[in-house]
Parts: structure tokens; C-alpha cells; sequence
């Protein structure tokens, strides 16, 4: 029989084993996920009220903002004329209703502490929406002859969201509208993934009312055009675009819209394709001269490398069905009424995981980012490195996230942050494009 002393030493063993299955548990078992999202939502609604309480507000777009709300309540119906002191107002007609929510409801313009208890709230739904799409993607897919079979989205992948000081800042130091963009437009992935045709109606809708806050979220769309095509067909990719469209001319109809003129003002400064960016402001090309940041040549070459990858991405990734996109548009050209492909083919990260690509192909080949930017991809980072954008490699996974968000943190950037960032946007793609996402174990179970 064992001793009193050998049963002394073998009872903490077991309870320190016994706390490792826990911990590890609560990181990757799936029946633990919510658990885990809950422990975290409150860490960061404390973290976020010791941010508010203990680090001053940094002075930026938010009086621009109310100075362009004075200028509308004041009667301005001309958006070209719209202004505020960082210059004109260049975001589409929701963002303008948003923040003169904001000034009539708040106590004081000039108090922002309410606001930002606002966006802390924005900050923890934006949390719980990344956590939901995570959830979804790990549902499981359909049918086995999938190319991508089921993948488990662990919990832990939701740490690295908690661990970034420029994220924290954007939120709820400058209160800017990207992340309300964001925010709704996680909540209409939620709806597409959620299926049928009421799903991506809710969902086309959501999105064209992100896209009614800040027009970024056009880089999603590639990436929407190919699943709409996918799961609802011709006639209703028809639909989609018709929903989105029709929410753009409601949303300024009521001010901005009465004549031609006002029409065309409005179309012009809340959707300008030419706005040319600051050289001192950027992110992600520091580590070129001014005049080359400036061109006419530079510009149309990044657009022409933006439009060749989704090519690529959309004519060899992003129909994973034995056939591939020739069989997708066969199948689609073929029945007008029916999807291109049966969703029971289509693995459940399939709808993130083409739209968040769509997304980050167009941050690489964006003219310029600002820092306020980081908040179009940064939720979507893990889900990205791990769907093949780390190339099934956890250290170099971790080493594209820390080079990333190093070249975030650094302010003003510099030629080697800036190339940083370049890089690990290219390392991503690469993987996302060339990783083979079906590992031998995979292989043997179909």
C-alpha cells in the first residue's frame, strides 16, 4: 500500500493536472466556447472603464463631426459644403444621422465621457459579433465531398483581440466611425451565415447600412457579389444588389437628394473614388518618397494589382466544390432561380472566410491607411491567420500578428514598420491563396 507521504505528493499533482485540463479546456473545448466569450466580455468592459477613467481622450475627428452636425441642423442641405475643421465631410449620409444622434442625446458636446461609455459598448458588441461569426464557422459543413471540411475555430483565437493598444484606442480614445461601421457590419455576416433567404436579405441590408456609415466596406464586396451568386443565383445576386442600392438612395433621400444637383453633390463627396491622402498620415507606404506616394501611375497600378488578386481568389479559392468556378458559373448560368452551388457543399467559414479575404486584398493594395484603419481587419486577423493565412504554421502565425500590430503601434510610421506591414499582409494572402487547407488526418477521414 502506498504511503502517507506518496499520497501526499501525488494528491497536489493531481489537482494541478486537474486545473491544466481545466484552463485547456476552457481555451479549446467547444462546449466551454461562451463560458470563455463571457470571462472575456467582462474583462474587457473593465479594462475599457479603466481606459476611459485613466487615459485622457485624444482630440481629433470628433469635433470635425459636431461642427458638420451644426452646419446640417443649421439647414445646410449641400453636402460638398459640409465641413469641420480636419476639412469637408466625405462619409455617405448614416454616419451624419449617427452623430447628430449623438448631439442631441448626449448632456454636452464637450463632455466625452458619455460617449465613450457608448463606444465601450460598441467595443464589447463588435467582441461578441467576432465571437458569434467564430462560433458559426465551426458548425461544421455540409456535404463531404467539400474541399474544406470541418474546422474548429478554438477560443483562444479570440485572445489576440484583446491584447491590442491601437484597437483599444480607436474604440474608445477618438471615437471614430469605422468602428460602427464595423460593428453592423459584423452583425450582417452573422445574418448571412445564419442561411435562407431572409438570412441574406437582413444580411444584403445590414451591410448596405454599414456601407451607409463608411464607404470601406466596399472592399467586402467582391467577396459578397461571389456568395451571393453561390447561395442565391443570378436572380437573387439581382436581389441583394438591389436591396443594397436602394438603402443608398433612401438614407439621403430625405435631405440631399431634392434635386439633381444636391444629388450629384452628395454622390460625389460621400463616395469619392479620387480623395487623395496625406503622405505624413500613412501606414503602409512610408518607405516611399512623397512624390511616388502622390503619383497617378502608383495609384492605377494598385488598383490594377487589387482587381488581378480578386480575380485569382475569385476564379481559384472562393468556389470550393469539386469543378471549381467553371462548374460554379455552369451550374448558376444554367438555373437563374436556383443557388450556383448547394449550400450543403460549402463548409460554414466559407462566408467569412471569402468576405474577410475580400477585405484584406483590398488593405494591401490600398493607396493609404490611417491609423483609425486598423479596425476595418483587425478582428479578423485570427480567423485569417488560421484559416491558412499563417500556412499551417503556429509560430509563423504569431510572427505575422506581432508584425502587423507592431507597424500599428508605431506612430508616426516609419519605412521599417511600414514594410512590416506590407509584409505580413503578403505572407497572409500568400497562405490564404496557396496553403493546401486539408491536412493528412482530413484526408484519411473523407
Amino acid at each position: 500500500m502506498p504511503s502517507d507521504q506518496s499520497k501526499i505528493q501525488i494528491q497536489p499533482n493531481g489537482s494541478v493536472q486537474q486545473g491544466i485540463n481545466f484552463v485547456r479546456a476552457l481555451l479549446f473545448d467547444r462546449k466551454w466556447y461562451w463560458h470563455f466569450v463571457t470571462l472575456l466580455v467582462l474583462g474587457e468592459a473593465v479594462l475599457g472603464m479603466l481606459i476611459i477613467w485613466r487615459i485622457p481622450y485624444t482630440k481629433i475627428d470628433w469635433p470635425a463631426y459636431m461642427q458638420q452636425v451644426e452646419m446640417f441642423l443649421e439647414g445646410e442641405r449641400d453636402y460638398s459644403r459640409i465641413e469641420g475643421e480636419t476639412g469637408p465631410l466625405v462619409y455617405p449620409a448614416l454616419h451624419l444621422y449617427i452623430y447628430t444622434l449623438f448631439y442631441k442625446l448626449l448632456p454636452s458636446i464637450e463632455d466625452i465621457r458619455p460617449a465613450q461609455y457608448i463606444f465601450l459598448i460598441f467595443y464589447l458588441i463588435t467582441l461578441l459579433s467576432i465571437s458569434t461569426i467564430h462560433f458559426l464557422a465551426g458548425r461544421g459543413s455540409g456535404s463531404r465531398i467539400s474541399i474544406m471540411t470541418n474546422r474548429h475555430y478554438p477560443q483562444i483565437l479570440l485572445v489576440p483581440l484583446t491584447l491590442s493598444k491601437r484597437a483599444h484606442s480607436i474604440f474608445l480614445l477618438r471615437l471614430f466611425n469605422d468602428p460602427i461601421a464595423m460593428m453592423v457590419f459584423y452583425s450582417s455576416v452573422i445574418a448571412m451565415m445564419s442561411g435562407g433567404k431572409k438570412g441574406w436579405r437582413i444580411g444584403c441590408t445590414l451591410f448596405s447600412l454599414a456601407l451607409g456609415i463608411k464607404m470601406n466596406i466596399l472592399l467586402f464586396l467582391p467577396g459578397l457579389l461571389v456568395l451571393l451568386f453561390q447561395y442565391r443565383g443570378i436572380y437573387g445576386t439581382m436581389e441583394g444588389l438591389g436591396i443594397i442600392s436602394l438603402i443608398q438612395v433612401i438614407l439621403p433621400a430625405p435631405y440631399f437628394l431634392s434635386s439633381t444637383f444636391l444629388a450629384k453633390k452628395y454622390f460625389t463627396s460621400a463616395f469619392d473614388f479620387s480623395r487623395q491622402f496625406l503622405y505624413e498620415w500613412t501606414v503602409n507606404w512610408r518607405f516611399i518618397d512623397e512624390k511616388s506616394f502622390l503619383s497617378r501611375e502608383r495609384a492605377v497600378m494598385l488598383l490594377a494589382g487589387h482587381l488581378g488578386v480578386i480575380i485569382l481568389f475569385a476564379a481559384l479559392k472562393w468556389s470550393p466544390i469539386p469543378g471549381g468556378t467553371l462548374s460554379v458559373l455552369k451550374n448558376g448560368l444554367s438555373n437563374w432561380n436556383n443557388p450556383a452551388i448547394s449550400p450543403k457543399q460549402l463548409p460554414s467559414y466559407h462566408i467569412p472566410l471569402t468576405l474577410f479575404t475580400s477585405n484584406v486584398i483590398g488593405i494591401l493594395f490600398a493607396r493609404s491607411l490611417h491609423y483609425q484603419f486598423q479596425s476595418w481587419y483587425f478582428h479578423q486577423l485570427p480567423f485569417l491567420l488560421y484559416s491558412g493565412g499563417s500556412w499551417g504554421n503556429l509560430p509563423l502565425g504569431i510572427v505575422v500578428w506581432c508584425m502587423i500590430e507592431y507597424a500599428w503601434e508605431i506612430a508616426p510610421a516609419t519605412p521599417l514598420s511600414s514594410g512590416l506591414l506590407l509584409g505580413g499582409h503578403i505572407i497572409m494572402l500568400s497562405g490564404l491563396f496557396f496553403y493546401n487547407t486539408i491536412s493528412k488526418k482530413e484526408e484519411k477521414v473523407q
